[in-house]
């Protein structure tokens, strides 16, 4: 019997455990995983510098395209930068392709939106208390609890923003996942667990 065909779209607050829970997901039924793949390979097909595409990740921006010194190279090195539109188009369109490859997870980018007429597409989301995020955010990217602090209140006003300006809906909104799920209340291990179990019951395996 072949199997069905599902993605699981994480959408998460910084510090909240998105990257952990989604690799667990992704470990656990054997699933391609996509974060970062997905700006690695936008680079190599819009020819700009990786460095520069992490830089605007899930930002609100609005880049015009004319010729600039390029970022991260020497004084004297120019190049193309693509349009804020270009850029989304073509994450766009590969998170649509990896979701046609098979199943598979995806973090962030609005995947659920642009996935929104796939069949057995899974959003999640996932939050937690401030503390445990700003302790978490220290500990992964190794820096003091204010600058956790300060990065946290920054990027989520920018994915909030991005969300906001690629899909016309709130970032976070309960309506528009499947499951919302606090991870201060259950950790990493559990927050899998319960979205494991979501998807197995739902599609019967």
């Amino acid at each position: 019997m072949k199997k069905e065909k599902f993605v699981i779209t994480i959408g998460r607050q910084r510090g909240s455990g998105g990257r952990k829970v989604g690799k667990e997901l992704a470990q656990r039924f054997g699933i391609p995983y996509y974060d970062k793949e997905i700006l690695t390979q936008a680079a190599e097909e819009l020819e700009i510098n990786e460095a520069f595409l992490h830089s605007m990740d899930e930002k609100a921006v609005g880049l015009f395209s004319q010729i600039y010194p390029a970022p991260y190279a020497d004084a004297t090195s120019f190049e193309y930068l693509p349009t804020s539109a270009e850029l989304i188009g073509v994450q766009t369109r590969l998170i649509r392709e990896f979701a046609a490859q098979g199943s598979c997870v995806i973090v962030g980018r609005c995947a659920d939106y642009f996935l929104a007429d796939y069949p057995n597409c899974f959003n999640i989301f996932l939050h937690s208390d401030l503390k445990d995020r700003i302790i978490n955010a220290a500990q992964t990217y190794h820096i003091s609890t204010e600058e956790a602090r300060r990065q946290i209140h920054k990027i989520d006003k920018e994915r909030g923003q991005y969300y906001k300006n690629c899909t016309g809906n709130n970032w976070g909104n309960t309506a528009n996942y499947d499951l919302s799920i606090n991870t201060s209340r259950c950790g990493i291990e559990a927050a899998a667990d319960l979205v494991e179990f979501y998807i197995r019951q739902n599609l019967g395996l």
